[in-house]
């Protein structure tokens, strides 16, 4: 890293603490704090509150500017980064909003054309925001790939040159996910953490949430970061949801409810719901993407892979997962899991690639 007194963080999500990338910038921001480097959060409420942004936001009214609304924010940050150029300051990027800009680190959360692919996008033509990514990819001088899929999605999709690439996991903050005490209680609880969307399996769990009306013994907890799509759990009697918890308070009103965590999501570069969940000590069934197969593979306790269908047959397969996992005490799952994500580790891992001398 060149000697920098402060940084630019391009996140246009910011540190909301609701999502896995969200709460990875908040643990972002707490590292370079930490090596006494001033941070900005460039997020999107940052750059339409500015005196120009509150002109430039009023384009996004007419429609041709909305369809296009990445490309055109691209463009403001890339023109608000020059605007504000200093040679002691850095950019940091997750890539798109600064397509247009030479970043000195692009922290990637993953690639965002294997993404669609994942969700169902027939077409191989990268679409709009899979452009910005690349572009931005191509642009910086460094890339941070959260996982080595990512980095290999990154090479075989983008064009990637491999050297430009590290592998950085992300990382799990011990003093937010610890094991807690669950009530004793005459039903089980699954708990379903994320956002209410389509990729994330919203159809399974809603499959799962009919299946569960049938049940005395089980409940389910869905907590996720805000309303969309909430009304479809609605007038559910063993249903409950939660919204827009953060990182202070997800373990005590969410994590700490689960007998098991369920993760039908379709596509994730790493999923930090899995490691969150093991570092609370619960295990945790879900779809083999992100960073669950490799646990599973290795037969990290309480990391399993769900089956195929969701029937009712589901709930036998809930309780196998949960005695498989009480081969371990809750401290042993949570243990585990911060040896390897832990935040000190994350943190020895971002100076090598901060502050590594050639």
């Amino acid at each position: 890293m060149k000697k920098t007194s402060k940084a630019y963080l391009v996140f246009l999500n910011g540190k909301s603490n609701a999502g896995g990338a969200e709460r990875m910038v908040h643990y972002l921001d707490e590292y370079l704090n930490s090596r006494e480097i001033l941070t900005q959060i460039i997020d999107e409420d940052f750059l339409k509150n500015t005196f120009t942004g509150k002109l430039y936001w009023r384009i996004f009214n007419y429609k041709h500017f909305e369809k296009r609304r990445a490309k055109y924010i691209a463009r403001f940050a890339t023109a608000f980064l020059w605007l504000h150029y200093s040679s002691n300051k850095i950019v940091i990027s997750n890539g798109e909003p600064t397509a247009y800009y030479p970043t000195d680190y692009v922290i990637s959360h993953g690639c965002y054309h294997k993404m669609e692919l994942d969700y169902g996008r027939n077409n191989s033509k990268l679409s709009r925001v899979a452009k910005l990514q690349k572009q931005a990819c191509l642009n910086a001088k460094k890339i941070i790939a959260v996982e080595s899929n990512v980095k290999d999605d990154l090479i075989k999709y983008y064009g990637i040159n491999r050297s430009k690439i590290s592998v950085v996991p992300n990382c799990i903050d011990k003093n937010n996910f610890y094991p807690t005490t669950k009530n004793n209680v005459a039903f089980k609880t699954i708990v379903y953490i994320g956002r209410l969307e389509y990729g994330k399996g919203i159809a399974e769990l809603q499959e799962l949430a009919k299946l569960t009306e049938l049940r005395a013994d089980w409940k389910l907890l869905i907590a996720s970061n805000n309303s969309y799509n909430t009304e479809l759990f609605q007038n559910l009697s063993n249903t409950t949801l939660l919204i827009g918890l953060t990182i202070d308070n997800i373990n005590e009103l969410a994590y700490s409810k689960a007998d098991i965590v369920y993760y039908p999501s379709y596509s994730e570069s790493f999923g930090m719901v899995t490691i969150e969940a093991l570092a609370c000590g619960r295990p945790i069934a879900g779809n083999a993407v992100g960073v669950l197969p490799k646990l599973a593979a290795e037969k990290h306790p309480g990391a399993y892979l769900l089956p195929k269908i969701i029937d009712e047959n589901i709930f036998n397969f809930f309780d196998d997962c949960i005695e498989d996992s009480k081969k371990f005490t809750p401290e042993e799952i949570h243990e585990k899991a911060i040896r390897k994500f832990g935040i000190e580790s994350f943190f020895e891992q971002m100076d090598k690639q901060f502050f590594q001398t050639k």
